[in-house]
């Protein structure tokens, strides 16, 4: 009898051991960080808005799924991005001349992001290949709101905006991989009253279109 019971609790033992070496190389996870390039995209031209760069990092994991060549992955990044926006208002000078006084806001932007991609992976060779991915990803704002350009001028920023991502990029040395992303918002990031002198009102949405260069290590 107990030969047998230990016959059977090495065989399972060894059932146990192939199927986590099994989902060993289904699932794998890693640590992820890139570069945020950041446009906000307005609705009016009656403000400005520039390019401004920023950063992300966080932690990652990646399903392959039984269909050759797809998977699905997902990550948790902390992302620091930057809006900087230009606009301006006259006052009446000294002579009872009209001056144009233009100011420009740079206004940090910290996000909680949570991606979720679809990737199509098309191998090369053994110690590389490329991918394709996309899918939605969630946001959550964690700074100040409130946006202020001019006495005149002033807005917020949504607490969350939900948005798409596509993009590209190499898998090598079954560790490494490194793309491009391009993430598109689906909905407003925030949106601005500008209130001229003469008490007219526009209101301006803003879209924040960001492109994303991205490293990460697969464990």
């Amino acid at each position: 009898m107990k030969k047998f019971f230990t016959v059977g609790l090495v065989a399972l033992l060894s059932v146990f051991t192939a199927n986590i070496s099994a989902y060993a190389g289904i699932f794998k996870w890693g640590v992820e960080a890139g570069a945020n390039f950041s446009k906000m995209k307005l609705s009016k031209d009656l403000i400005e808005s520039s390019n401004r760069a920023g950063w992300f990092a966080g932690v990652k994991g990646q399903v392959t799924l039984p269909i050759i060549g797809l998977a699905v992955d997902g990550a948790v990044l902390y992302s620091q991005k930057y809006m900087s926006i230009s606009d301006g208002y006259e006052v009446t000078g000294a002579e009872g001349q009209p001056v144009w006084i233009e100011t420009t806001k740079d206004k940090t932007m910290p996000y909680f992001e949570i991606p979720v991609n679809v990737k199509y992976n098309i191998g090369l060779s053994s110690l590389i290949g490329v991918y394709l991915a996309t899918g939605p990803q969630w946001s959550w704002y964690m700074g100040s709101k409130k946006i202020f350009l001019n006495p005149n001028n002033f807005g917020t920023l949504k607490e969350s905006n939900f948005s798409w991502n596509v993009g590209l990029g190499i898998n090598a040395l079954s560790h490494l991989q490194v793309g491009v992303t391009y993430n598109i918002p689906l909905g407003n990031t925030g949106d601005v009253k500008n209130t001229s002198v003469w008490g007219n009102v526009s209101n301006i949405e803003l879209k924040n279109n960001t492109w994303q260069v991205r490293l990460a290590y697969m464990f």
